[in-house]
């Protein structure tokens, strides 16, 4: 970094105020390095409590106790404001009042310690004159403003020292490093407040907080190319997301016109066979008949009015038989076409569904493209802006200034390094911002009348516990959890065979818990799932291996100041974690609860996929219990065991309400409720339903359509235990249906068939 920046460079954009767009009047500091006009700071500190937003990066800033003068002023920029000052005074060529003479007329200096300008006798008078010998440092000939032979080092130089904090009228000779290098005299240092502290000389704390800046800097710098790497990025995100999107409207519109072509040639030919068996019919009637004439032709003479009363007795028989034939032809035939109209409206309807899920996909993608590219110009203003503050305190090579502006500088450089990091690591899912692949267009998926393979899971039978919940990833991986034993919860990964892939153990430490300890899992990512435990810890774990990415535990009383009094006033206390899902286009989690006296609750916990808090929402009031949650189309499936209903509710914020309740299927005698829910790739919604009868728990699975008005089919599920998970996933590329027992350690696989 030069140290002879030069000042034309540095006036125009570092002295403005981002609010007002005038010179910076008493600027104050915030910790992201940007200042403001104390006037224009002010009313945005009064609006909020605790923190508040940069106005310009965005960054979260606390509020000191004593509000807005909390924030440190900035003496540097202060320091240059008042050179702004001079500059201008000196090029309006305006007659100036001398210090000396207190004549108004040319002058052609300005004495710093006298704060005011000097005519040319008292400027020779400072020069020559003993009384002002400690002046002589401090006088700025005019000439080099209008010549601009001036830089930051220089105009550094002519700065008087700061005044001690205590003995204003006292010269600061030393740093008290305790007190974050406070400039002090040597009076407090050896005999006031100051006694005792880590007291240093300017210029050693200068150099050291120069070696400091350089090499966070260095550290900073490395990742300066990245940082403006990722605006081009998001514009390959764009222009993919665009390609995307008219691919997938392509891929819908050919998929429509293949699907229409199909339906109208099966009417056709279904036309076709009709006419084709009528026109038989009729001939054999002809035929018939005819030959019905010739063999009584011959008896006719004989006993004509025998055979007459005869024949229109078998013409008869002939004539209703062959019209029961149309008959029956017609109604086979009309109930094809009945058949086909349903199909075409279900096409059109599956049409109509994609179209939408585009347009939501292309918002929510437009949405996180614009969120990026916000961000990332955030940091590029505060990357540009600790750069610029560095460059010029530097350029200043002047002791305190470094002394005790440099810290602050380094403080700020610590969150920028870690969000830049973070950043980084994001890329790739910026370049993975796009539509996710639409639900192909199908009639319909049947569950398979019996399970193709029965598996034994490995190691799942645990003493004195059971199964819980199941889910499954992308790569073959089916997690189960649920209770270990007595003290310990379980979050097992085996593959489709049943052989086990991992399996942690997680300790309970709170022996409160009724009902021993229990784990619930759902899917966060196609690399990352999420588990609740009723202790109240929430874990997210790489699926690949079971390897914690995150954790939050609720009882921990460092939670409170990260995520909100809710946690602790409505949690650690009475509620008890009952069921887990994830929002994949909000990559939220939602966690359900239970009350640990009752067991019945409508809250749910909402956290960020760094399991960060972010609020509380509460279910509807007809809905008892939430035993198991999913997310469909942006709308939250509950299953309310409790309360003999499964739900479809609505989120907007914090506003919850029912758009429907699941038609309940005509089932035997029994205490039918909802226990768990899930959908397939087509975004069929599966529900399984479960009752207690002459002591045996029995089961049946239901399948609505994608849209959840209709109840497809109800499908009775012979296990031999209690059913207690439901999932599905993909084995050697066709979709199957999991169903997990209780205590039985058993999955039975159905297959999923498309027509």
């Amino acid at each position: 970094m030069a140290s002879s920046s030069p000042w034309e460079e540095m006036e125009e954009n570092y002295f403005i105020c981002p609010i007002c767009l005038d010179n910076l009047k008493d600027p104050k500091l915030l910790p992201c390095l940007h200042r403001y006009c104390r006037p224009c700071l002010a009313p945005i500190v009064g609006r909020h409590h605790g923190e508040f937003d940069c106005p310009m990066c965005k960054t979260a800033c606390i509020i000191p106790a004593n509000g807005v003068d909390g924030f440190k002023t900035d003496f540097h920029v202060q320091n240059m404001l008042e050179f702004i000052a001079l500059q201008k005074s000196v090029k309006s060529d305006e007659s100036q009042t001398c210090k000396g003479c207190k004549k108004k007329e040319t002058v052609i200096a300005y004495c710093f310690k006298c704060k005011g300008f000097l005519c040319d006798q008292w400027y020779q008078f400072h020069l020559d004159n003993d009384i002002f010998q400690d002046h002589k440092d401090h006088v700025l000939f005019l000439a080099d403003i209008i010549d601009k032979k001036l830089s930051l080092q220089k105009l550094a130089s002519l700065k008087i020292a700061p005044r001690c904090h205590v003995h204003t009228e006292k010269p600061a000779e030393v740093c008290c490093e305790t007190c974050s290098n406070l400039p002090i005299c040597m009076v407090c240092s050896n005999h006031g407040e100051h006694k005792g502290h880590q007291i240093s000389d300017v210029k050693e704390t200068a150099i050291k907080e120069r070696a400091k800046i350089r090499t966070i800097v260095s550290r900073v710098d490395q990742y300066k190319a990245s940082v403006y790497n990722l605006h081009w990025r998001l514009e390959e995100a764009r222009d993919r997301l665009k390609r995307s999107l008219s691919e997938e409207k392509q891929k819908l519109q050919s998929q429509y016109q293949e699907k229409l072509e199909q339906i109208r040639k099966m009417l056709k030919k279904t036309d076709e066979q009709l006419a084709a068996s009528m026109a038989k019919i009729e001939k054999k009637e002809i035929e018939e008949l005819t030959e019905l004439k010739r063999e009584r032709s011959l008896e006719l003479e004989a006993a004509a009015k025998k055979i007459n009363e005869q024949f229109e007795e078998l013409e008869n028989e002939v004539r209703e038989k062959c019209q029961s034939y149309r008959e029956e032809r017609k109604q086979i035939f009309g109930e094809k076409r009945v058949h086909l109209g349903e199909k075409l409206a279900l096409l059109d309807q599956a049409v109509g569904d994609n179209r939408q899920l585009i347009d939501t996909q292309s918002e929510r993608a437009a949405k996180e493209l614009a969120d990026a590219s916000s961000q990332s110009e955030g940091r590029i203003t505060r990357f540009d802006n600790f750069t610029s503050t560095v460059s010029s305190i530097l350029a200043a090579e002047d002791d305190w200034t470094d002394s005790q502006c440099l810290p602050d500088v380094g403080s700020a450089s610590g969150p920028l390094e870690e969000e830049v990091k973070e950043a980084l690591l994001e890329r790739n899912a910026i370049s993975a911002i796009d539509t996710r692949e639409l639900p192909p267009i199908v009639d319909k998926v049947t569950i398979a009348e019996s399970p193709e393979s029965v598996v034994e899971i490995d190691d799942i039978k645990h003493k004195n516990g059971f199964v819980l919940t199941t889910t499954a990833g992308r790569r073959g991986h089916v997690v189960i959890s649920g209770k270990a034993s007595g003290t310990h919860a379980f979050v097992t990964a085996v593959d489709t065979k049943g052989k086990l892939l991992w399996q942690k153990l997680i300790e309970n430490t709170d022996k409160t818990t009724p009902h021993g300890p229990k784990c619930y899992s759902a899917a966060l990512s196609d690399q990352l799932l999420v588990n609740a435990c009723n202790f109240n810890r929430i874990s997210s774990r790489h699926i690949h291996d079971g390897s914690i990415a995150s954790t939050l535990d609720v009882r921990d009383e460092a939670t409170d100041s990260t995520h909100g009094s809710d946690i602790k006033n409505n949690w650690r206390e009475t509620k008890l974690m009952a069921c887990v899902t994830c929002d994949p286009a909000n990559k939220d989690v939602y966690i359900g609860s239970g009350d640990r006296r009752h067991r019945i609750s409508k809250e749910m916990m909402v956290l960020n996929d760094k399991l960060k808090y972010k609020h509380t929402i509460v279910l509807p009031d007809d809905i008892y219990w939430a035993r198991d949650i999913t997310f469909h189309r942006g709308h939250l499936l509950v299953c309310d065991r409790e309360g003999k209903a499964g739900y479809i509710v609505s989120i907007d914020k914090l506003d919850t309400k029912i758009v429907r309740r699941f038609t309940k299927p005509s089932l035997e005698d029994g205490d039918w409720g909802p226990f768990r829910v899930c959908t397939d790739s087509k975004e069929f919604i599966y529900i399984m339903w479960t009752a207690e009868i002459d002591n045996t728990w029995k089961c049946v699975v239901t399948q609505y359509s994608p849209d959840s008005h209709r109840l497809l089919m109800t499908k009775p599920v012979a296990v031999d235990d209690w059913a207690r998970g439901l999932t599905t996933t993909f084995i050697d590329g066709k979709e199957k249906l999991l169903v997990t027992t209780e205590t039985s350690g058993k999955m039975y696989i159905y297959d999923l068939v498309t027509s």
